[in-house]
């Protein structure tokens, strides 16, 4: 595991920082609502995305294994989902109109790690290729979920901060559309890149 330290950082950087489903409802909550009422997104974040990869750690792994299509129905569920919220957000034109009204509560947002995509895939790989499944078990499987935790924590706290500046930066009706249309756009694209791949 020692010897797989730098790739699963590495990993984890590329995939918790880079755009994904979390780090846009982060950056849009963090937009709107202003990052202490996103504490709730960035908790849930931050133990859902982990509690993922424990999940399929002790069990769903070989559910996925056993019954592949099990795994298609949460990918395509979630794809269909992140297509969805992408329409609604490219339909909000300024902020009064922004289509969550109330900040994202821990519980769904916990609970919609389970159908993430990109999660799904990304706990799938790291339980596979860095937790062993013999006598370094337990040993691996706390040094993964600790720096699954930081990074995820990290990553959304980011993308938060980073929606509360834009919300200084951007003042007017044509500008904040623009900040919809893109985040609805990167959501499509995650959606697109992950069917290609």
């Amino acid at each position: 595991m020692y010897d797989l330290f730098l790739p699963l950082a590495l990993l984890l950087f590329v995939g918790n920082f880079t755009p994904g489903p979390n780090n846009i409802f982060a950056s849009y909550s963090g937009f709107h609502f202003g990052l202490k009422k996103t504490i709730p997104l960035i908790m849930a974040v931050t133990f859902g995305w982990p509690a993922l990869i424990l999940a399929t750690n002790f069990g769903l792994i070989f559910i996925f294994r056993q019954y592949p299509i099990v795994q298609t129905i949460l990918e395509v569920s979630g794809s269909v989902f992140l297509i969805y919220l992408a329409y609604k957000l490219s339909q909000t034109k300024n902020i009064e109109e922004k289509e969550l009204d109330k900040p994202i509560r821990f519980v769904p947002y916990f609970f919609f790690q389970f159908i993430n995509p990109k999660g799904v895939v990304t706990a799938i790989i790291i339980v596979t290729k860095f937790i062993d499944n013999n006598e370094n078990f337990i040993r691996d499987t706390i040094i993964v979920i600790s720096l699954c935790c930081l990074s995820a924590f990290l990553s959304i706290s980011t993308w938060a901060m980073f929606g509360g500046y834009l919300k200084t930066v951007l003042t007017n009706k044509t500008s904040i559309a623009i900040y919809h249309y893109i985040m609805a756009f990167l959501l499509v694209m995650i959606v697109v890149l992950f069917w290609m791949n």
